[in-house]
C-alpha cells in the first residue's frame, strides 16, 4: 500500500512555487519507478529549517510524457496511468484518515496493487 499526497516544492529552474504529487514509501513496483524520481527537499524560504528528524529526499511523480514533474492540477492523469496498471484507491482507509483525528499532511489517497 501506497500513500499519496501533495507538497510543495520550490522549482529554482522556473523560479516558482509548485504543488507536486509524492509517493511514500519508495515505490517498489516496475510501474511506479518508471513515473517516480527521488528529489531533494530544499528550503522554501531562507526562514525554514529542514529537521534531520524530516527525510530529505521524496519520491515524486514525473508527467509520463513530459521530463517534468506531476502537479497536483494534472492528478487525472496520474489516475488514468495507476488504473491502467492495476492499482485501485483505497477509498475506505482514505476516508477514515482524513476524518481522523491523527491528520497526514496533505493526503491525497491511498492505493493498493489488485
Amino acid at each position: 500500500m501506497y500513500r499519496i499526497s501533495s507538497e510543495v516544492y520550490l522549482d529554482r529552474f522556473n523560479e516558482c512555487y509548485k504543488n507536486i504529487i509524492v509517493i511514500s514509501p519508495r515505490p517498489q513496483d516496475a510501474s511506479l519507478n518508471s513515473i517516480t524520481k527521488s528529489i531533494t527537499r530544499e528550503k522554501l524560504s531562507p526562514f525554514q529549517e529542514l529537521s534531520p528528524c524530516y527525510p530529505k529526499c521524496v519520491y515524486a511523480f514525473v508527467h509520463p510524457k513530459k521530463c517534468e514533474l506531476l502537479c497536483v492540477d494534472n492528478i487525472a492523469i496520474l489516475f488514468g496511468f495507476l488504473t491502467a496498471n492495476g492499482y485501485t484507491i483505497n477509498t475506505d482507509l482514505t476516508k477514515i484518515m482524513q476524518d481522523s483525528d491523527v491528520k497526514l499532511k496533505n493526503l491525497i489517497c491511498f492505493i493498493n496493487k489488485n
